[in-house]
């Protein structure tokens, strides 16, 4: 609430602008220097009753953000439990609030995304609740990315343009900036890259008007995962090589190891196996600097396709362990938080509060009676102190964690050695059974189409032979059986003739894909009063055989996909060739399905279709919404 401007010769007003002196300094000596400030110093003012609630329970949020929430969560979240319940106690929302805040990021790190979320929108109330608008714009964006994170994407838009419009209301340029990185982000992970476009272009001018070389480098690298999205390879190149020039400027590690991550994945994506190999191995020593487990395990990756496309096999192999060992390394650490998470819950049950309380104590006097004797033993022991009391939280977890990779050692090297022998063997099998279920179907379809086809020409043709046997006095109806039976015969070669070409290449071989696919659109029509178009442009020449008779398969499947589930009224087929791809749209009017369930749709054929896009080094993106149809959207490149 804001108060009104008291006179300066109001006695009152004096003794309390002298009174809150003291409070105005602590505040400025907290928050821009917190960095500074030694973890004794801030857990004194907390334990000073004689301090204001609020000054005390900022000082307290400060040290568990700063000291404790990256590298001991454990103690923060005993701590800022503590912390909350005397926010509560004492009535101060404001630092509820921001208390609501740490304890969102505790759980996050911890991998508790709900208790995460839970948290954050308990802070939204307070904020809501005092009229605090940037606070309110801070839990929103929070909230937004827990959503994000469990792949909401939705959910974390919603709250983003949330966010931004406060921030908007505000003219808060730094929130705005983040808000629309943000979004962008989203929209790339939808492969929306025009869209990401003009949110991450109107984030890079607010940065440049603010000089924010940080946020304007973080852009440059959005931008160009953009345009690789859209497979223009030489923007996304000069964009990213922007943000690593500024990267080098600022001396800004993440920033390269971003910068080259990015970079690499433009070089990946045009199979330059030689400068994907460069490239990876500059976002590996970045990485490595932060250092960076997600990075260093992308930049593994690289390396890894970067030496298979060289036939590097040595090389290949060393980099998949070495990504595997990281992606070990990542399962065992969460594995690690959750087992931390219950043992401090159940620490918690049995009064270890108090107990931590008494070893922060002990640890204060004790560093205050060094720094009497001698300053330079001061910061000697309180290094000591501070690997003890790391020991002691984690005795119990490495111990633990110790034995058991010592127990698994040998044996899960002789797993992978069998895992490696399974796969080929299983890929050998795998193949044997294609070849020999794929000779099976032809010998089937060819002795069907014989029978069908062939056999019933030459049938009618031997019938003819025999009437002329027994009627050869009438010259005339005997010449014109004989022309009757040539036709025949003349059908029957045709027939066979084109068997062989239909199997050696199939449908396209004689006519191609458009007019395969606008013939398998008028068959379909009619069908429970369903009618199909077929709209095309660009596609004059032929293309290769054999992506032909791969694109014909996965329109054919999406098709009957929409007569078996859609119970739609049209269905609609786009084919767009574009200079280096081709562009497909399937749609219909039908009942839609939620695609969060798309996994339990196996009766649709996702499956096999999306691997067949895959195959084809494609995209496959699928729209649809309960009641308003469904539209799947295809990219291959040609």
């Amino acid at each position: 609430m804001n108060m009104p401007i008291q006179s300066k010769k109001n006695p009152f007003f004096k003794e309390r602008v002298k009174r809150s002196l003291p409070i105005i300094w602590l505040l400025i000596f907290i928050h821009p220097s917190f960095g500074q400030t030694s973890k004794d110093t801030l857990y004194a003012i907390w334990e000073n009753s004689k301090k204001p609630d609020s000054t005390r329970a900022i000082a307290f949020n400060i040290l568990i953000s700063k000291k404790y929430l990256d590298n001991k969560t454990d103690s923060a979240y005993i701590l800022i439990d503590q912390l909350i319940k005397f926010t509560e106690a004492n009535k101060i929302e404001p630092q509820q609030a921001k208390a609501l805040i740490t304890l969102g990021h505790i759980n996050h790190i911890l991998g508790d995304y709900p208790s995460a979320t839970n948290s954050y929108e308990k802070s939204l109330k307070l904020y809501k609740k005092l009229g605090n608008k940037k606070g309110e714009a801070k839990a929103l964006d929070n909230i937004g990315k827990m959503h994000k994170t469990s792949w909401n994407l939705d959910e974390a838009l919603f709250f983003y343009e949330q966010s931004l419009t406060i921030s908007k209301s505000r003219k808060d340029t730094l929130t705005i900036i983040s808000n629309l990185t943000n979004i962008g982000n989203i929209y790339n992970i939808r492969f929306k890259a025009d869209k990401a476009l003009a949110y991450f272009n109107e984030s890079l001018k607010l940065c440049s008007l603010k000089k924010d070389l940080k946020n304007r480098a973080v852009n440059h690298v959005n931008i160009g995962q953009s345009y690789i999205i859209k497979k223009d390879y030489k923007l996304a190149k000069k964009k990213t090589n922007e943000a690593i020039r500024i990267g080098h400027l600022l001396n800004n590690y993440s920033i390269l190891a971003h910068g080259y991550s990015t970079m690499a994945q433009n070089y990946f994506k045009q199979k330059k196996h030689d400068s994907l190999i460069k490239i990876a191995k500059k976002s590996l020593f970045y990485a490595e600097k932060i250092p960076n487990k997600t990075k260093i395990r992308g930049a593994h990756y690289f390396l890894f396709e970067g030496y298979r496309g060289k036939k590097n096999f040595d090389s290949t192999f060393y980099h998949y362990e070495k990504g595997r060992e990281y992606r070990n390394e990542a399962e065992d650490k969460a594995n690690t938080r959750a087992l931390q998470k219950m043992q401090i819950d159940n620490f918690r049950k049995t009064d270890s509060l108090m107990h931590f309380q008494k070893q922060l104590q002990n640890e204060l006097y004790h560093q205050t009676e060094i720094q009497l004797k001698n300053k330079e033993k001061t910061n000697l022991t309180l290094a000591w102190g501070s690997s003890f009391s790391i020991v002691s939280l984690f005795a119990f977890l490495i111990f633990k964690n110790s034995k058991r990779k010592q127990l698994k050692a040998e044996k899960e090297r002789q797993e992978q050695i069998e895992e490696k022998e399974k796969i080929l063997k299983d890929l050998e099998l795998s193949t044997i059974d294609a070849m020999i279920r794929g000779q099976e179907k032809e010998r089937q379809k060819l002795a069907s189409d014989l029978h069908d086809s062939v056999g019933a020409t030459l049938s009618a043709a031997k019938m003819q032979f025999e009437y002329l046997i027994k009627n050869q006095t009438d010259l005339k109806a005997s010449e014109e059986l004989i022309k009757k039976t040539s036709t025949l015969l003349e059908d029957a070669y045709v027939e066979i003739r084109s068997m062989a070409h239909l199997k050696s290449s199939g449908v396209m071989a004689k006519n191609g894909l458009l007019p395969a696919i606008e013939k398998l659109s008028i068959n379909a029509s009619g069908i429970n009063g369903l009618t199909f178009e077929v709209h095309s442009f660009g596609l004059k020449n032929r293309l290769e055989n054999s992506l032909e008779i791969s694109i014909f398969r996965i329109i054919q499947e999406l098709i009957t996909n929409i007569i078996k589930h859609a119970h739609a009224t049209k269905g609609i087929v786009h084919l767009t060739n574009h200079e280096e791809g081709l562009n497909i749209i399937v749609e219909d009017n039908g009942i839609g399905f939620n695609t969060k369930n798309l996994k339990q749709a196996s009766g649709m054929g996702i499956d096999s279709i999306d691997k067949r896009v895959e195959h084809l080094e494609g995209q496959m993106i699928i729209e649809s919404k309960k009641d308003q149809g469904t539209t799947i959207i295809i990219d291959i490149p040609i």
